[in-house]
């Protein structure tokens, strides 16, 4: 049973190792369709029922910058929460700044950017539309129709087909909407999917380190880690299989594009249950492409389609999110289904003491003294079985002596002594599983809530999102983290203050030293206000075994009469020398 019991645990610390790598996003819900493709009956005026009508001027027209660059112009839209810049090159979105969301590179502080403009895709919301015959609309530059307040339009013409592709920014959300018209004045019928890709490209930085694609497809969060696109994965190198390059995902694609842990850029289809989306690799760990397009249509010669997609690029803001619709808020990682509850309720704890406490930090640390206030009958019966198995060690000693030859009769032995004492050898296991939950449910609360991204705690302690890192070691590129130290030497005089079950010398150092530096080893990448909660969380259960250990030991009873055994014997000797020292006599000896 021991050896059980010890081989769970070690199977359970593996599997927190692999954790934050594996952890896939739960399943979804339903979907609401929508309408099926048509076209415009008038070539001179060409309709587009597919598409929201374009909403009115909001602002200023936007300013455009004309630096050359690619055989194109960059036409830059400012708005108080971005910064969008758009080339006539493809019009691409070329680059996607935030304002309120800064990141630090080799000491610069700048400001958070979404798209890049790396080869093969010089930016964001590309359109090749290769289909249509024409050539590859990447790679052309297309006219400026105009740039009316908070819309840029792009025309491009050849052979008789134009092709209208038009952004109407929104100043007041991190969104903008995309608007596809091909319209066809040739002699012939020409086929589009009105495909539009997002590139992603490995990124450095805090904020990058998770960067993903991801699609919200029949009702639940795909995702394909970029580190691992094109490679085989984690397991792919020890099963030797050969990597997935393309991974195709048909209908019902509410939303698809890009994501790390605190930011999202999707885009969302105008007809989500005819949409099609893809990952594809470019370059195996480095770099991939969402394709969001939808099953070819023939647009026959006089008539125009179109379509339109609404994009968000911006912060995983719980609000700003459902405002979107869609389904766009199940982009936050909540675990899986049965603990996204708890999630919801933790996420919510910590901003309701953040408008108390201004200090995340302080505010991780006083959740921790409710949740162990919350479990401490759970614990506090883990702790008193496990008092109750220290007070028999004894005898469960002698047991394994007497039977060490028969392991049946030892354990049915151990088994009858149990039931003598009322003792639950599982008694300190089932609390532990009970409280397993509310540990996944924090972990999720305190990985993705965006409020810690760079919230700080004090000293060097200034960004609860990330690991922390007092000082480099030279030489070694090693950061020395001061809270996951601390946390393993809590966790080793946690485990040695623990009453556990008989077992051998071996299984006893495995339990107290090897497994608080494996969980040491696990924890020094989390983020601090990870390791904060897990250290705090030790101090507080350390303090709570101690309470208890006294609580259940014996108290002393009244001096001399109390003391019987070796107390009453040391009176009767203290009588006997006073007797004999009044008859001249020596000293008593024991």
């Amino acid at each position: 049973m021991d050896r059980n019991v010890l081989l769970a645990v070690v199977l359970s610390f593996a599997v927190l190792a692999g954790w934050s790598y594996l952890v896939q996003s739960p399943p979804g819900s339903e979907r609401i369709p929508s309408g099926e493709p048509s076209y415009a009956e008038s070539p001179a005026e060409p309709a587009s029922p597919l598409a929201v009508p374009a909403p009115e001027p909001l602002v200023p027209a936007p300013a455009i910058a004309a630096p050359e660059g690619g055989g194109g112009r960059v036409l830059r839209v400012e708005h108080p929460l971005y910064t969008a810049e758009v080339d006539t090159l493809g019009a691409a979105l070329r680059r996607w700044e935030l304002h309120d969301y800064h990141e630090v590179v080799n000491g610069e502080r700048r400001p958070i950017v979404l798209t890049t403009g790396e080869k093969p895709f010089d930016g964001a919301a590309v359109t090749p539309l290769e289909g249509l015959g024409i050539g590859n609309l990447a790679q052309v530059v297309f006219d400026l129709e105009g740039s009316d307040p908070g819309t840029l339009a792009f025309r491009f013409s050849s052979q008789g087909v134009t092709v209208r592709k038009t952004y109407v920014f929104d100043p007041d959300t991190f969104a903008f909407r995309l608007r596809l018209t091909v319209e066809n004045r040739s002699s012939s019928s020409v086929g589009s999917d009105f495909g539009v890709y997002w590139p992603v490209h490995a990124a450095p930085g805090v904020d990058f380190t998770e960067q993903a694609l991801v699609a919200f497809h029949a009702g639940g969060v795909e995702r394909q880690d970029l580190r691992s696109l094109g490679t085989g994965g984690f397991f792919g190198s020890f099963t030797g299989s050969a990597p997935q390059r393309v991974f195709d995902f048909v209908g019902e694609i509410d939303w698809a594009g890009s994501q790390t842990t605190y930011f999202l850029s999707v885009l969302l289809p105008d007809d989500p249950v005819h949409a099609r989306a893809r990952f594809v690799t470019l370059e195996p760990g480095k770099s991939g492409v969402t394709q969001i397009f939808f099953d070819p249509v023939q647009i026959p010669p006089g008539q125009a389609a179109t379509r339109e997609f609404r994009a968000y690029v911006g912060p995983k803001d719980t609000e700003r999110l459902a405002a979107i619709g869609s389904h766009v808020e199940r982009s936050i990682d909540l675990g899986w289904s049965w603990v996204a509850p708890l999630t919801r309720l933790f996420g919510w704890l910590l901003r309701a003491l953040y408008t108390f406490i201004p200090n995340y930090g302080v505010a991780i640390i006083v959740l921790t003294v409710m949740v162990r206030l919350v479990t401490a009958p759970l614990t506090t019966k883990q702790m008193r079985s496990m008092e109750r198995m220290r007070e028999i060690q004894p005898r469960l000693k002698e047991l394994q002596a007497k039977h060490g030859d028969d392991r049946q009769k030892q354990s049915e032995e151990m088994m009858r002594l149990y039931k003598q004492e009322g003792v639950n050898p599982l008694g300190g296991c089932l609390p532990m599983v009970l409280q397993l939950p509310v540990f996944i449910g924090l972990f999720y609360a305190l990985r993705s809530s965006i409020e810690l991204r760079q919230a700080p705690f004090f000293g060097w302690i200034d960004d609860l999102s990330a690991p922390e890192s007092l000082f480099m070691i030279p030489g070694l590129d090693l950061p020395v983290r001061v809270l996951p130290l601390v946390m393993g030497l809590t966790m080793i005089l946690q485990q040695r203050l623990t009453p556990m079950p008989a077992m051998d010398p071996m299984q006893a150092r495995m339990m107290t030293t090897v497994m608080p530096v494996v969980m040491t080893a696990v924890f020094y990448q989390f983020p601090s206000g990870l390791v904060l909660y897990w250290m705090v969380s030790n101090v507080l259960a350390i303090a709570h075994q101690r309470w208890i250990g006294r609580r259940m030991r014996p108290k002393p009873k009244a001096r001399g009469r109390a003391e019987g055994g070796v107390g009453a014997a040391r009176a009767e000797r203290r009588r006997l020398q006073k007797s004999r020292e009044e008859t001249g006599g020596g000293r008593v000896r024991s």
